[in-house]
């Protein structure tokens, strides 16, 4: 057992300025994988390197180096991923890691098959929009998403059948969903094991280049490419409906750790889940580092999503359990 508490990722937007300010606001020793096309922005901030172990790799697409770079780390440390993360290694990638994963990787499985992930929330009882593998039962307007699509980008409504077949010519179309019209939310949770409860730590609203545009021309389609994210207070009558769909996507997984469950809020009002994050999400970086609404009601304190990590860290390492935390979500199957 390392004589401190140990955190290994890998460089991003989310580890900079979220995973990596809770770590050390909690005290953990931080080991990165720095890739050299974020070297140029983190090397403004030397106070900050001062503070953590940076293990520089030239190419985030080299994986065979990354993962050698996660397996020199002498520690007893846990890897914590985020969504760069899990984009440049796949899952076959992530069990050649030496050291443990917090949450483990099939949910990060499931979380990349869109299929799958659509079926998850079902099976969690949690409301969803209808997913259309026949092209030919199309009957209504659907949120068409492409293959590898980042952050939204390329992402189209097709409003029937007919118009789903002229806008998707000569693309790599990888799911069709029913479209609801309404607001975004994506609700961020915790699954603690150690405080054996499932936790709402806030929410926040995504800007999606001109969709969220203050006036889209009519000539214009709306383009769905994330470009920032804000926070939100959701209206009060629906946060136990929230509580309630956190606690069973939990309940049907066994994951441990962030999660992120992206709904649309209708008009009646009616909550519609459309896809799971099993990790944290760039979301949460707004709360840093003075917490969130919701995470700082509960922990008398604040709180946001790197320093609840760490927190969780920190007391495995101190209670001896990090089986703990990084056991791979008992109640999914590989995949």
């Amino acid at each position: 057992m390392a004589s401190k508490a140990s955190l290994a990722t890998t460089s991003s937007h989310s580890s900079f300025y979220n995973i990596i300010p809770g770590a050390v606001e909690e005290g953990l020793e931080v080991y990165t994988i720095c890739f050299d096309r974020d070297w140029e922005l983190w090397s403004q901030y030397p106070d900050f390197l001062e503070k953590i172990n940076v293990i520089r790799v030239k190419d985030y697409k080299d994986t065979k180096a990354t993962i050698k770079a996660f397996n020199s780390i002498d520690e007893q440390a846990v890897i914590v991923p985020h969504g760069s993360f899990v984009r440049y290694l796949s899952v076959d990638e992530l069990k050649q890691l030496k050291h443990p994963i917090f949450g483990g990787v099939k949910i990060l499985a499931y979380e990349g098959d869109r299929n799958k992930n659509a079926s998850l929330l079902a099976a969690s009882g949690i409301n969803t929009p209808k997913v259309f593998s026949d092209v030919n039962e199309i009957d209504r307007p659907v949120m068409v998403k492409l293959h590898g699509a980042e952050g939204g980008k390329g992402y189209f409504i097709a409003f029937d059948r007919d118009d789903y077949k002229k806008k998707s010519k000569e693309k790599k179309v990888d799911f069709i969903q029913e479209y609801i019209s309404g607001v975004s939310i994506y609700a961020h949770y915790f699954s603690s094991p150690l405080e054996n409860r499932c936790e709402l730590l806030g929410f926040d609203r995504r800007l999606e280049s001109n969709a969220n545009s203050q006036y889209l021309a009519s000539f214009e389609d709306p383009s769905f490419t994330v470009v920032g994210n804000v926070p939100i207070v959701v209206r009060e009558s629906l946060v136990p409906e929230y509580h309630r769909m956190g606690k069973n996507f939990v309940e049907q997984t066994g994951l441990v750790g962030p999660f992120c469950i992206e709904t649309i809020i209708t008009t009646e009002p009616k909550i519609y889940a459309f896809e799971f994050s099993g990790r944290i999400v760039a979301g949460t970086t707004v709360w840093v580092p003075y917490g969130n609404t919701y995470a700082n009601a509960l922990w008398g304190e604040p709180m946001y999503m790197g320093k609840r990590i760490a927190r969780e860290i920190k007391q495995a390492f101190e209670q001896k359990k990090l089986d703990d935390i990084t056991v791979d979500s008992p109640k999914l199957e590989e995949i």
